[in-house]
C-alpha cells in the first residue's frame, strides 16, 4: 500500500485543521494512502519529520504539508537537507498563504486535499541564502528591512483572532523604528550602492497577501528571482514613496528592481533577514541564489 506522511500545524490558520482532518484523511484513504499524521509540536519539527523520510526504503511515497508558509518551508527544507527526490503537497492554513496564492493552491482545505491526489508533480525553483558561515533554504522569499519583521513577532494568537489585521497593527506599530541599511547590491556584473529601507528577492507572484509586488511575467519555474529594493528617501519625500511603493511603480527613482539568479548584498551594518516571514537571521554579507526546479511539488494539472 502506498503511504503518504501528513506533516501538519494544528495551531495554524486559527486551528482550522481539526474540523478538517477527519476529511482530509478520508480524501487520502480513497485514493489507496495509508496515512502516517503527524502534529507538529514547536519549531524544526516539520523540518525534523520531512527530513527522516527515506524514500528508498518507502517509508513514504509523498509528504503532503498543512499550514503555513513557515511550516511548508520547514518541510520543504528537511526534503533538501536529506536529498530525497520525493513529491510534496500542500494544504494551507495560514494567514497570508503566498505560497498557495503563487502556485494557485485552493484555500478550501477538503479541495485543496482533493487536488493533491488528482494533480500532476511538476518541479518549482526555490531559493538559497549563503553567508560565510552556513547556508538556509527558503521557499519564495528572502527579505530585509521595512515590515520584513512583522510576521515573526505577531503573535499566533494575534494572528488567529485577528487574520490579516494582526500584521497590519504590527506593521503600523513599527513605523517609528524603521532606518535605512546601507548597501552595495552586486547580481550580473552590476553594482548598486546606497541606502535602502526594504528589499526582497521573490520566486512568487504574491508576497504579504499583496499581488503584483513582484512585477509582470514572473516564472516559478526560470531559475530567476525578481528582485525589488525600496531607497531611503528624505522625509519631504516619503509621500511620494508611500504613492510609488502603492502603485507598484517599479520605474520609480526610488525603486531598484531586476531580475537575476544570484546576488550578493554587503552591508555596513548586521543585516537582519527573514526567510518565507520566519527569522534568517543577521549578515553583514550574504549571496543569494535561486535553485532551478528544485523541488517536486504537486499542482493542478492545469497549473503552469
Amino acid at each position: 500500500m502506498k503511504r503518504l506522511l501528513f506533516i501538519y500545524n494544528p495551531t495554524a490558520g486559527r486551528g482550522l485543521i481539526r474540523q478538517h482532518l477527519f476529511d482530509i484523511i478520508d480524501i487520502f484513504s480513497e485514493y489507496g494512502y495509508d496515512v502516517i499524521a503527524h502534529p507538529t509540536r514547536g519549531a524544526l519539527d516539520a523540518f525534523n519529520a520531512a527530513e527522516s523520510v527515506d524514500f528508498e526504503k518507502n517509508s513514504a511515497d509523498i509528504i503532503v504539508a498543512n499550514g503555513g508558509d513557515g511550516t511548508l518551508g520547514e518541510v520543504i527544507k528537511g526534503v533538501m537537507s536529506s536529498g530525497a527526490q520525493i513529491p510534496l503537497g500542500y494544504i494551507p492554513a495560514g494567514t497570508m498563504n503566498d505560497f498557495a496564492a503563487s502556485h494557485n493552491i485552493p484555500l478550501n482545505m477538503n479541495e485543496a486535499a482533493r487536488m493533491v491526489m488528482t494533480g500532476t508533480a511538476k518541479r518549482f525553483d526555490i531559493g538559497r541564502l549563503d553567508t560565510a558561515q552556513t547556508y538556509e533554504y527558503f521557499t519564495y522569499v528572502a527579505a530585509f528591512g521595512a515590515f520584513t519583521n512583522v510576521s515573526y513577532e505577531t503573535s499566533q494568537q494575534m494572528k488567529n483572532i485577528f487574520g490579516v489585521f494582526a500584521y497590519m497593527m504590527k506593521g503600523v506599530s513599527s513605523l517609528g523604528s524603521i532606518k535605512p541599511f546601507h548597501l552595495t547590491v552586486s547580481h550580473d556584473g552590476e553594482t548598486e550602492t546606497d541606502d535602502f529601507l526594504f528589499g526582497m528577492a521573490a520566486n512568487a507572484t504574491s508576497v504579504g497577501g499583496m499581488k503584483g509586488v513582484t512585477g509582470d511575467n514572473v516564472s516559478l519555474v526560470d531559475g530567476i528571482f525578481e528582485c525589488v529594493f525600496v531607497r531611503a528617501v528624505p522625509p519631504s519625500q516619503i509621500a511620494a514613496l508611500i504613492n510609488t511603493v502603492i502603485n507598484l511603480d517599479f520605474d520609480s527613482p526610488y525603486i531598484y528592481s531586476f531580475k537575476t539568479a544570484k546576488l550578493t548584498i554587503k552591508s555596513e551594518t548586521p543585516l537582519p533577514f527573514t526567510l518565507d516571514g520566519e527569522r534568517g537571521g543577521e549578515h553583514d554579507i550574504l549571496t543569494i541564489e535561486c535553485i532551478k526546479e528544485a523541488i517536486s511539488l504537486i499542482v493542478s494539472e492545469h497549473n503552469e
